[in-house]
């Protein structure tokens, strides 16, 4: 490996902030990604279609890329934190291991999800009992292209999570970013222009990743011509059992949080399209919150993940302080928006009055969760990079878990708005579970160890 950031040395603040610019503005750019989606489909009323049965179609199939997501963190966060450590303990030639089977697993992950998805796009449909059959058809335009095709989206999230590791943080964001100005670009001229609609949407995906994937490999290649990350005699047991010990934790989680929204989801269908679209377009809205505590939680996991390794534990304290200095004000102005603009945010989207009557409840009542949700964004990212990723998992699980008993006991009195509430208080749960754990490993971060990869 050629190019490599160390942050375990220099000024604590200003390495941080220089790791995590990259990596806010990749999230930023990944969430206009999905916004520039939701804003392209909310318009398929000119072309004939539903706006609403669209949005609803696209939302549901979400949950899908969501749980893919999930796979997909099993190695990446495996492969980021692994590389972060080697990179600390100078132990390069671990990071082309790491590296390599990585990338290995990703590949095998990404096939075998995308050969499920294409046989079973139908049965998937069939768990959420939508009654609409446009939207069953919207879907179905949508879902086999989009999860057919998900192997690359494994494969760019292993490079991705290669360059996190090592600190390239910038290399991610110019060649995301690219992908995403494509993904502009060709949204509005297949969904409108060639009147495809959700096919449309889905094919302009697929294609701005599969450019991002081309020059993924373009720039890996060129910087480490001596890896050959993709052939089957570069797996290492070991490696890979050490990738997966770190990323199950991560990944079962989000694949349990999927789980979790995918029975919320037939419960808020249970209130009509219209709280469904709305609902929808509120998540894209919270991602205001959530994706720069994601891009956050990243660069935290690789600052903490260097240093933990070069057992530079005061720089690993000071960097979490500094962290929670920037994103808690942060979380309290999103908050301020959520609840005083919600209209404004929601019409930016979608123009039926319905939706919009919907969205603004969804927004303001979710508001109050924002700050909880930056503080578990902190304490994951903190764990993630000690390589203790099973503590923020078992507290997603068990957190998330809560909303099911919380759903069915608060939907009888308060409607959909029960199912906001619900929300809200297990995020509020997870970050004070979370903020205690954590007290007690950041006074004994000294007493944390973590057994280094042993080649055979």
């Amino acid at each position: 490996m050629k190019k490599v950031n160390n942050v375990t040395q220099g000024k604590i603040f200003e390495k941080l902030v220089l790791l995590a610019i990259p990596i806010l503005l990749t999230t930023l750019s990944q969430m206009a990604y999905n916004l520039t989606d939701i804003f392209w489909i909310g318009r398929v009323d000119t072309i004939g279609l539903s706006e609403t049965d669209a949005v609803a179609a696209v939302g549901t199939a979400s949950y899908l890329t969501w749980f893919c997501f999930g796979v997909i963190l099993i190695a990446k966060i495996g492969t980021s934190v692994r590389i972060s450590h080697a990179v600390g303990r100078d132990e390069m030639d671990k990071v082309n291991v790491y590296a390599s089977n990585g990338l290995l697993l990703q590949t095998v992950l990404g096939l075998v999800f995308s050969l499920l998805t294409l046989f079973f796009s139908k049965a998937y449909l069939s768990i959420f009992n939508i009654e609409s059959q446009t939207i069953i058809e919207y879907a179905m335009d949508y879902i086999p292209i989009i999860g057919g095709l998900i192997i690359v989206q494994f494969i760019v999230h292993g490079f991705v999570a290669i360059n996190e590791g090592l600190g390239q943080t910038k290399i991610n964001l110019l060649i995301l970013s690219v992908g995403f100005i494509f993904n502009m670009i060709l949204d509005p001229l297949f969904i409108l222009v060639f009147k495809l609609g959700l096919t449309g949407a889905a094919i302009a995906t697929v294609s701005s990743q599969i450019v991002t994937l081309i020059i993924f490999y373009i720039v890996y290649h060129k910087l480490n011509p001596e890896v050959r990350a993709f052939k089957v005699k570069n797996f290492n047991l070991d490696a890979m059992k050490k990738i997966i010990k770190v990323g199950l934790p991560v990944g079962t989680q989000s694949m349990f949080f999927t789980l979790i929204a995918i029975y919320v989801a037939r419960q808020i269908y249970l209130f009509g399209e219209d709280v469904v679209a709305a609902q929808r377009i509120g998540v894209q809205i919270e991602q205001l919150t959530w994706m720069i505590a994601s891009g956050f939680q990243t660069a935290i996991t690789v600052f903490v993940g260097q240093n933990f390794g070069a057992k530079a534990f005061d720089r690993v304290r000071i960097s979490v302080a500094y962290a929670a200095m920037v994103l808690i004000p942060y979380s309290l102005l999103i908050t301020g928006l959520l609840y005083f603009i919600p209209g404004s945010l929601m019409s930016i989207f979608v123009d039926e009055p319905a939706t919009i009557k919907h969205g603004i409840v969804y927004l303001q009542i979710i508001a109050f969760s924002q700050i909880f949700m930056i503080i578990e964004g902190i304490g994951t990212g903190f764990f993630n990079g000690i390589a203790k990723s099973y503590v923020p998992s078992i507290n997603g699980i068990v957190g998330n878990s809560l909303r099911i008993p919380l759903v069915i006991i608060l939907i009888k009195t308060m409607d959909e708005r029960g199912i906001w509430w619900s929300i809200n208080i297990s995020t509020m749960v997870k970050a004070l579970v979370i903020l205690i754990v954590f007290a007690y490993f950041f006074s004994r971060i000294e007493q944390v160890k973590v057994k280094k990869l042993v080649l055979k």
